[in-house]
């Protein structure tokens, strides 16, 4: 049995009720967490801490997954929503390749180009939430949004890391 503790600025997160994993979000004692500023009083929408209790499981870690379509190509250069959905889609068949499925992510971060973050809060953040409510996910996992000046092709907006367990 290993534990991972993943601390820094996560949403909130749990999704699979796997027997092999157990998953507790952890509370740094702060107040915000209860009463956040910018969520009008409400509890804040992610976790500090998220605590991971592994037993006979994979920790699977995806590398950052872009818009490429099976050429290798960019699909919908400089757009958003198509290389959101693209690039979701991606997500979603390296999962299934190493034997997870969306329901066992347990973060997530995306890089942005800060040009198009704004198209990204509006559009991307409704193609990540369709992308888990349609794994079965009832509760975001952690997940950090990174602007950057560029990524590493030109017409590319979005890249996104994962990290999954899944049951051996």
């Amino acid at each position: 049995s290993r534990s991972f503790v993943f601390i820094c600025g996560f949403r909130s997160f749990g999704t699979s009720e796997a027997s092999f994993m157990d998953k507790q979000l952890i509370s740094t004692g702060n107040t915000w967490e209860t009463n956040y500023p910018y969520a009008g009083g409400r509890p804040a929408p992610w976790t500090p801490v998220v605590k991971v209790n592994i037993t006979n499981a994979y920790l699977i870690m995806l590398a950052g997954q872009v818009a490429y379509d099976d050429s290798g190509k960019i699909v919908g250069p400089n757009e958003m929503k198509t290389q959101s959905e693209k690039t979701y889609a991606n997500i979603k068949q390296a999962l299934t390749a190493a034997g997870a499925k969306v329901a066992d992510v347990i973060f997530e971060r995306a890089f942005v180009r800060q040009d198009f973050m704004k198209d990204y809060m509006m559009e991307g953040s409704r193609v990540r939430g369709r992308f888990y409510r349609e794994g079965g996910v009832t509760h975001l996992p952690p997940f950090t949004v990174v602007g950057v000046a560029a990524l590493a092709h030109e017409e590319q907006v979005l890249e996104v890391e994962v990290v999954a367990v899944s049951e051996k």
